[in-house]
């Protein structure tokens, strides 16, 4: 499940809004990213992610990451999304090769949904349906700004959502019956 959640974050970098799943206040002993995000992408500092700032965040790290200034990304500088601003963890294994490769897969997946034309290139107007559905879903309120409190309050060690730890997984539902 980490993985599937490290490629949802790649994606979030792009679209701005999951990359705001993080919980809202870092615990005191460890810096939370998610929480530098927020105040990234918060402009002018008000609070509030507005359209505009999360949009500029997302065209700012797409030129970032497009190294040829081609206007559209290749998978590759795709790959290089989740590392931006993020120096390697100290004492941080390598992956397991049978998890590169599953990353790798999971990278060239979400490319692809994204490369609407199918050209083999990720342009920001290919990009940006997603950006704006993904701040949507992140504005919990509908006041089109997304806030510290419309923030997820889980950390990310305390799984995502479809996720339970063990021995903390719901009942199942009783199925139900036919009405007669």
């Amino acid at each position: 499940m980490k993985l599937a959640r490290t490629f949802v974050f790649s994606a979030a970098l792009l679209a701005s809004g999951a990359a705001l799943a993080q919980p809202a206040t870092p615990p005191p002993s460890a810096p939370n990213p998610g929480a530098r995000m927020f105040e990234t992408m918060d402009a002018n500092h008000d609070g509030r992610i507005t359209w505009d700032e999360a949009w500029a965040f997302v065209t700012a790290r797409f030129n970032t990451a497009d190294a040829d200034h081609s206007g559209g990304l290749t998978l590759q500088e795709f790959g290089t999304i989740r590392m931006m601003g993020r120096p390697d963890a100290p004492g941080r294994p390598a992956p397991s090769p049978d998890r590169a490769a599953r990353m790798d897969q999971m990278r060239a997946g979400m490319f692809r949904s994204l490369d609407a034309n199918s050209d083999g290139s990720v342009t920001l107007i290919e990009l940006q349906p997603f950006a704006e559905a993904r701040f949507r879903a992140a504005d919990a309120n509908g006041d089109r700004a997304i806030t510290r409190d419309e923030l997820p309050q889980h950390g990310p060690r305390d799984g995502h959502r479809g996720h339970h730890p063990r021995g903390e997984r719901p009942a199942p539902a009783a199925p139900a019956t036919p009405a007669r």
